[in-house]
């Protein structure tokens, strides 16, 4: 598949626009696409979307033996022949070249890869303990036939397949460590065990394991100490790479555009910054520290500043709206829950971070707006009004509402 310029550009554009529901099924028709070299490319704009909505992705090997490289994956345009970056222009010479080198293996996975997605953690972890230490070991031409063609220049071929194969080598205990079974992520013993092989392949895997870590495990300051105790030369550029990461889970949360997008995010860089400062020395403990309060003080006043604003334009503006009109459907009652429930989360995120006494009033603001609109004849009855009063501050705020219900 080849796109031209103005086929490229529109197809980003609509990939960007697309509304979280749809994006999963463009993604999913652009998965079945047997070329796929320009696809992941065009993807770059839309990761961090894709690891927050998750959404079902068959498993196709060439996409299996990127898993393990996904931290060091970047558009060719940013690659500049970084010995440490594999530029996703790479992907399709060296998945052909893995692919001729395994040969039966690759048929009898494709055939136990069928009908899966990447959504199947236990399918994905069974598959990459047989493909990865597989690639890792197999022999593999430098540069790969389609190298050229694919405008990577020659020299650059043996250390980026010597990097690929270190990490593919010790895939699985990666893999393990970066997305666990148990929801409190990877302990110390995990991670050391995964990032150790790596340390002994040299300064490039082991940075490329760490940064499959940063991504998206749950505690990332533990994934840095590890590796800066395996190879002190890598802790300042590991620190810095944790800065790094945690700066755009929080860019992430800045960015989102709706009440539960922005809960989600903030979430996940709060559970991400547990912990954050237990590092070995003294320096990377206040650096680290110095980090987590900026976050904390600029992400929570984003997540504030957002709730307030969604509370006074959505929830409100609409419950104000169908309070005046006649008695409210069960599908209007339904997206004021919705509403009022995504809002709810958002809360009790922004107020792990910062804010706790602007949420507080606002939240107090709010409940004695929104009380006045119960009513008997029309629109929003009291009970429905207490509801919401319930799912924004809690059944002891909406109480007074049903008592009086009772009462009358």
């Amino acid at each position: 598949m080849t796109l031209s310029t103005g086929q490229a550009k529109g197809l980003r554009a609509a990939l960007v626009e697309a509304p979280d529901h749809a994006l999963g099924r463009v993604v999913a028709m652009l998965d079945s696409l047997h070329d796929r070299s320009e696809v992941d490319i065009l993807l770059d704009g839309i990761r961090p979307r894709l690891r927050r909505l998750r959404p079902q992705r068959p498993v196709r090997l060439a996409r299996l033996l990127c898993l393990p490289l996904e931290g060091v994956l970047v558009n060719p345009g940013l690659w500049k022949q970084s010995p440490l970056l594999v530029p996703r222009s790479a992907i399709r010479p060296i998945t052909a070249a893995v692919g001729t080198a395994l040969g039966s293996l690759m048929t009898e996975l494709e055939v136990l890869a069928a009908g899966g997605n990447l959504s199947d953690e236990a399918l994905v972890h069974a598959l990459g303990q047989r493909l990865w230490p597989a690639a890792g070991q197999a022999s593999l031409p430098a540069p790969p036939p389609g190298w050229t063609e694919a405008g990577l220049p020659e020299e650059a071929a043996a250390p980026m397949l010597a990097l690929c194969a270190a990490v593919w080598r010790h895939g699985p205990a990666l893999w393990a460590a970066a997305y666990p079974a148990s929801r409190e992520g990877a302990g110390e013993p995990e991670i050391r065990a995964a990032l150790a092989p790596l340390a002994l392949e040299g300064r490039a895997a082991l940075l490329a394991g760490l940064a499959l870590l940063l991504r998206d495990a749950v505690r990332p300051g533990i994934a840095v100490s590890v590796a800066g105790s395996l190879m002190p030369a890598i802790q300042q550029t590991a620190e810095q790479e944790l800065v790094a990461a945690l700066q755009r889970d929080g860019a992430l949360v800045a960015a989102a555009t709706s009440p539960g997008e922005m809960a989600g995010a903030a979430q996940r860089l709060v559970r991400r910054m547990e912990g954050l400062e237990a590092a070995d020395s003294r320096m990377a403990r206040e650096q680290r520290r110095q980090l987590a309060t900026t976050l904390r003080r600029e992400v929570g006043a984003a997540c504030y500043a957002y709730y307030a604003r969604a509370l006074a334009e959505g929830l409100l503006a609409e419950a104000t709206r169908i309070a005046a009109g006649p008695r409210a459907t069960d599908e209007q009652v339904a997206v004021l829950e919705r509403m009022a429930r995504d809002l709810r989360r958002l809360e009790v995120a922004g107020r792990r971070l910062a804010a706790e006494a602007a949420f507080d009033r606002t939240l107090a603001e709010t409940v004695g707006r929104l009380v006045p609109l119960a009513s008997r004849d029309g629109g929003l009855a009291r009970v429905e009004v207490a509801r919401l009063v319930e799912m924004l501050a809690g059944p002891q705020a909406a109480l007074p509402l049903l008592e009086d219900d009772g009462a009358a």
